[in-house]
């Protein structure tokens, strides 16, 4: 199954290399992307994804030329030429293209949007859930910015899984903010606790629909910061991420969350999520 390329106007795929060395995405990370589910065909809260990206570079001042009418054809035709049904859609906007100096202002942004089929998580992975561990968060201070400024959590990634666990989630100052691709959320009782929405933490897609969802049905929803000490008695613990969805988590630096699988308020939350996800039209 080949994957769709849209780089700048042009159709291709990404087999083609297409992207000029002194972009200053590549160089400098001066960048924001989004990553878009799509199921059946359909992506799934394309106009969040939007809102977020378009916020995003207007912190940056980064032009980009869409509108969310021109940007939804867009992936509709996207999606007209991909030849899979369910996947991700990569979507970048970099400042441009620049002799490498830090003050550059490009003329015009360089802008990518691709398909690629991604294999979620099925029933039994989001009823058994995941580890994570712990480790101190290194980002840089605007988390709230969806920029491809990411090392700190490939490196994250990479030592989670060297440890034979999914995801790593970072402690700054002895306050849990999130996970290297995630938003964490515990469960202490009754009530739902997520790192409010600031400068420290990405404002997940995924983590406003599930609020949404759980104020809906009643279930209280606190948004504070949440102490390291706290984690290792809490009732049920998951996170959330577009990939993901909302996935229980069992064991926290090897410690077991709960009863070791997912918790009866995390999975009310996924399923309802998963239904709210599937009704989704572009």
């Amino acid at each position: 199954m080949s994957d769709v390329l849209w780089f700048n106007g042009k159709w291709t795929t990404t087999e083609q290399p297409v992207l000029p060395v002194e972009d200053r995405g590549l160089q400098f990370g001066d960048a924001i992307y989004e990553v878009i589910k799509f199921l059946g065909g359909t992506p799934a809260f394309a106009r969040e994804h939007y809102d977020r990206m378009e916020r995003g570079l207007g912190a940056l001042t980064i032009r980009h030329g869409w509108t969310w009418e021109s940007f939804r054809e867009l992936l509709r035709e996207l999606m007209d030429r991909t030849s899979f049904d369910d996947g991700i859609i990569y979507v970048q906007v970099t400042r441009g293209i620049a002799q490498r100096k830090h003050d550059a202002e490009p003329e015009e942004p360089v802008k990518i949007v691709y398909s690629r089929s991604f294999k979620f998580p099925d029933e039994a992975k989001r009823r058994n859930g995941v580890a994570v561990i712990t480790r101190p968060d290194l980002r840089w201070g605007r988390c709230d910015l969806k920029t491809t400024n990411l090392l700190p959590n490939t490196l994250g990634k990479k030592e989670a899984i060297a440890a034979g666990a999914d995801e790593a989630i970072f402690i700054d100052d002895g306050f849990v903010t999130e996970g290297s691709i995630s938003n964490f959320f515990a469960v202490e009782g009754e009530a739902v606790i997520t790192h409010p929405a600031n400068e420290k933490v990405l404002p997940g897609v995924v983590r406003d629909r599930t609020i949404s969802v759980a104020l809906r049905d009643r279930v209280r929803v606190d948004e504070r910061p949440i102490l390291e000490n706290e984690l290792f008695s809490l009732d049920e613990a998951f996170i959330t991420s577009t990939t993901a969805g909302v996935m229980p988590v069992v064991s926290i630096d090897g410690r077991t969350v709960g009863n070791g699988t997912g918790g009866p308020i995390t999975l009310r939350l996924q399923k309802e999520f998963l239904d709210l996800e599937r009704s989704q039209t572009l």
